[in-house]
């Protein structure tokens, strides 16, 4: 009986082991606001605005941009740090020149790449955008207009 004791109680110890590694991914948030500040120092070409702002659990509050004059508005481009274990929610809203609104939410992967939220066209005299993760991290968002 011994000898099966031994066994059992090692891989129930590598079992319990292993779930502690399969928790929750981390954000090093220094690395994230890093990688924040030279995102927001791109120039932001043929984009209308740029928005970011630090996501966490929860929600992460709204971050707007408004415009002198109604452009169009063909898609967003997120990104966002964490790695390819973490992903957020993003929420884009296009206030449109008539007084409506167009929302898109989307699931993008937090590997610091753009990713492309496609809108069609649509002429707004804002851009807002908002997000959550499941850790604390950063997320940008781009709006980028026909042209």
């Amino acid at each position: 009986m011994r000898s099966l004791r031994a066994p059992a109680s090692a891989v129930s110890a590598l079992a319990l082991l292993l779930a502690g590694c399969s928790g929750t991914p981390t954000v090093d948030v220094d690395a994230a606001s890093a990688w924040f500040a030279a995102v927001d120092d791109e120039p932001v070409g043929d984009a209308a605005a740029a928005v970011g702002m630090k996501v966490g659990p929860g929600s992460s509050g709204e971050v707007r941009a408004d415009f002198e004059e109604p452009v169009e508005i063909i898609g967003a481009d997120a990104r966002c740090y964490g790695g390819d274990d973490v992903t957020a929610s993003v929420t884009v809203n296009l206030m449109n020149t008539d007084g409506g609104q167009l929302t898109l939410t989307e699931q993008i992967v937090c590997d610091t790449e753009p990713h492309r939220i496609r809108f069609g066209g649509a002429y707004a005299r804002a851009v807002s955008a908002s997000g959550t993760t499941p850790v604390p991290t950063y997320l940008y968002v781009t709006a980028v207009t026909a042209g």
